[in-house]
């Protein structure tokens, strides 16, 4: 007999697996939604520091007006400013931080600490010339340039450029690259060429690599009008890198791509377009996806809930192979318990269902044995025979209580042990089961057979033995047959 069972070996190991795939999706979901909170985050916060910038540069903006409206009053400060020739040709202007700060009181010297210059060409060092006198009353707006460079760590720096060949900048270091050619270079490009055309219009340009540092900045321009006379550009950079949250991981993996001369990477994950009112912008951010980056992130972040999974995948591993080796050693106890053939309680079953009964008042035994088997046997073969016992095992089964106990003893005799309350009920019981066994007869040969029992009855207050209780019955079973058998002897 193949013993078959649902919980296989496969079962034990893929249904467990399968569970934990499907918790592990979860988490991977959870991670990759955390990640995308995270990033929108992020994606916000650059938002919201680009718009300061903005408005930095427009309070600028507006500064530069103001002093546009009232450009003749201002006070001259050429005295609080050295100029020298450089290297390359070009007048450089910077502050005389004693003269600037003689005005203030000793303890108050150490707060202003003005960091910008101007630069130009060799005229801007001529008091003559007309450059010079510009110069000299541009650069009242100066100092303001050192104060928003200083606001937050991520502008770069902050500078006028004039259509009449000069720069001021701050921090000062930023004029160190202009040479010769640089006002001419940066007269061709868009955000000045769109302001000398008369557009006035907040922009983002970028992202470049600045020139002194070679990181990526976002160039904030602005054009500067005085009525419809264009007066030159002010630009405030903006360091990509300081944008986002300090020691954000997933900040430092956001990059910045302006849609006018580059296309989305294939590994771009949930790229947004910036947009900020009244600037004009063609940059879009995007989340440099790097599948073995991720991979390690999602282990060092998801290691303990990755742990509990693992111990939960071998704990239902474990639970499955102890369900299934305990119903396996149960399904084997009863298979060792029962005859094969008609899978009947043998003598060892028959003896472990006896102990379990909760006693009544009275208790019988009765012993079947069909009659003249060996004749059968030798008229129509032994698989007719075996028919044969199958066919009184099921007549036992259909014909007694769940509560009786039916056992098959071996070659053609039964045992049938029951309990009840009315001895004359359970006589009656075993007389049926005999006249169901004769009728049922012919369904498996034809002439039919017969069988005969003997049948004891007795008080459980008495206490007989089970072997006292199997030896009257056998007795009785013997008069059965020599006395004409087919009949039940009590």
């Amino acid at each position: 007999m193949v013993y078959r069972t649902r919980l296989t070996l496969k079962v034990v190991f893929f249904v467990p697996l399968i569970l934990s795939l499907t918790i592990l999706a979860f988490i991977i979901t959870g991670y990759a939604k955390g990640l995308g909170d995270d990033l929108n985050s992020e994606y916000n916060n650059i938002t919201r520091n680009l718009e300061h910038s903005v408005k930095l540069l427009s309070g600028m903006n507006y500064s530069f007006s103001l002093y546009f409206s009232d450009e003749e009053n201002h006070q001259v400060i050429s005295q609080h400013h050295v100029q020298k020739i450089g290297e390359d040709g070009l007048c450089e202007w910077s502050p005389s931080q004693r003269q600037i700060q003689s005005a203030y009181r000793a303890d108050a010297r150490k707060v202003l600490q003005l960091d910008y210059a101007a630069k130009g060409y060799v005229q801007a060092c001529n008091p003559e010339s007309e450059l010079y006198k510009d110069i000299e009353s541009k650069l009242v707006l100066a100092p303001n340039f050192s104060f928003i460079n200083g606001i937050e760590n991520y502008i770069l720096g902050l500078y006028y450029i004039s259509p009449k060949g000069y720069l001021i900048a701050s921090p000062a270091y930023l004029i160190e690259d202009m040479h010769q050619d640089a006002v001419g270079i940066v007269q061709q490009r868009e955000y000045w060429q769109e302001a000398q055309s008369g557009i006035s219009a907040l922009r983002i340009n970028g992202p470049v690599k600045d020139i002194s540092t070679g990181k990526n900045i976002l160039i904030i321009s602005a054009g500067l009008f005085d009525e419809n006379e264009f007066r030159g550009v002010v630009v405030l950079d903006v360091l990509v890198s300081k944008l986002y949250s300090e020691g954000s991981a997933v900040g430092e993996r956001v990059k910045f791509l302006n849609l006018t001369n580059a296309t989305l990477p294939a590994n771009a994950w949930m790229p947004r377009t910036i947009r900020i009112d009244g600037v004009k912008t063609n940059q879009l951010m995007y989340f440099n996806w790097q599948w073995s980056h991720e991979l390690h992130s999602f282990l060092v972040n998801r290691m303990a809930s990755l742990l509990m999974l693992f111990i939960l995948y071998v704990v239902m591993v474990i639970a499955l192979l102890y369900i299934k080796i305990t119903s396996e050693k149960r399904h084997f106890k009863d298979l060792s318990q029962r005859d094969p053939l008609t899978s009947l309680l043998n003598r060892r079953g028959f003896e472990v269902a006896y102990k379990s009964f909760e006693p009544q008042k009275y208790e019988g035994l009765a012993i079947f044995d069909i009659d003249d088997f060996k004749k059968i046997n030798d008229a129509y073969g032994h698989d007719v025979g075996d028919d044969v016992i199958c066919a009184v095992a099921n007549c036992l089964n259909r014909n007694t209580r769940a509560t009786d106990v039916v056992a098959r003893f071996g070659g053609e005799e039964f045992v049938v042990y029951m309990q009840g309350v009315n001895a004359d009920k359970m006589i009656e019981a075993i007389q049926r089961i005999q006249t169901e066994i004769g009728l049922s007869a012919t369904k498996v040969i034809e002439q039919g057979y017969t069988i005969s029992a003997g049948f004891t009855i007795r008080l459980t207050s008495d206490n007989t033995s089970l072997e006292d209780l199997i030896k009257d019955a056998d007795n009785k079973l013997y008069s059965a047959k020599n006395s004409g058998k087919n009949k039940v002897v009590i």
